[in-house]
């Protein structure tokens, strides 16, 4: 009976084996052929991809070509030359990618020098303001001076930059501040203190110090003053030669708890700018 059973399970397992199908070996040549197979969809795909890629690439270049040439229509058919604006707009056009040479762009959107945007000395002595002018002697850091000539924007102030500057104009940070030609139409450079005096000689030049005594507020402001800051604190010390000077009439600080660390320079000024501004009755605003 062990026999009988053990051959009869000898011969079920030989069935079922002889059901199961025996393992096939792929051929390596067969293997091959779907590895380039896929090789070659794979680069077909890229190539359409770039293909679509330099195609959406010609026809933008062709889109700004075509732009390009209606602004140099439009220029032409106005009068304009290219090299200035022939008058200033409300907002002006900005712009992500500046080229070298390029801070802002004028009112109808070309791009143009910070120097075609600025103002004149003599301009800057002519323009009439509800506010004092704002002078920096020698600006250090890009960004205060960013932020300054924003504040002069809204305020219509007009700010003034002494040489020798702590930066280049071009500056990024200068450009992070969002300055636009409407901005920098607010904005005059001088090469030193006395060119600045010399261009609004009928106006009182007033030093803001930490070394005066008199407060900011005991002063009664007038449109024609010139607020006059120096540098940032730093490797600069403060002019008091200038600060302090025949050319200047008044010494003035702002009050500060004791042992703290002075206050931003374009907050300075934004504090000094908006007293005058609301001694003045905030002519020009709303």
């Amino acid at each position: 009976m062990a026999d009988e059973n053990t051959n009869g399970e000898n011969s079920a397992g030989s069935s079922n084996a002889q059901d199961r199908e025996p393992a096939t070996t792929q051929d390596p040549e067969q293997i091959e052929r779907r590895r380039v197979t896929k090789a070659i969809r794979r680069a077909r795909a890229k190539a359409v991809q770039r293909a679509n890629v330099e195609l959406k690439n010609e026809r933008k270049a062709e889109r700004e070509k075509q732009i390009s040439e209606r602004r140099e229509q439009k220029l032409r058919e106005s009068g304009m030359n290219g090299t200035g604006v022939t008058g200033m707009f409300e907002y002006g056009y900005r712009k992500h990618d500046y080229g070298p040479d390029e801070l802002v762009t004028d009112a109808h959107g070309n791009p143009i020098t910070v120097a075609q945007a600025m103002l004149t000395s003599l301009q800057a002595a002519q323009t009439k303001t509800s506010t004092p002018h704002l002078a920096f002697y020698s600006p250090r850091i890009p960004g205060n001076t960013g932020s300054a000539i924003r504040l002069c924007a809204v305020t219509g102030t007009i700010l003034h930059l002494i040489e020798p500057l702590g930066f280049n104009l071009k500056d990024t940070k200068l450009r992070r501040a969002g300055l636009d030609y409407h901005d920098m139409a607010h904005v005059v450079i001088h090469p030193d203190f006395d060119e600045m005096a010399d261009s609004m000689p009928n106006s009182r030049i007033i030093a803001f110090t930490a070394h005066a005594t008199k407060l900011y507020t005991d002063i009664d402001y007038r449109p024609d003053d010139i607020l006059l800051f120096g540098p940032e604190p730093g490797d600069i010390p403060d002019p008091l030669d200038i600060m302090f000077g025949p050319r200047v009439a008044e010494q003035v600080r702002l009050p500060m708890r004791p042992s703290m660390r002075s206050l931003n320079l374009t907050n300075t000024a934004s504090i000094a700018i908006y007293e005058a501004w609301r001694q003045l009755g905030f002519q020009g605003g709303k």
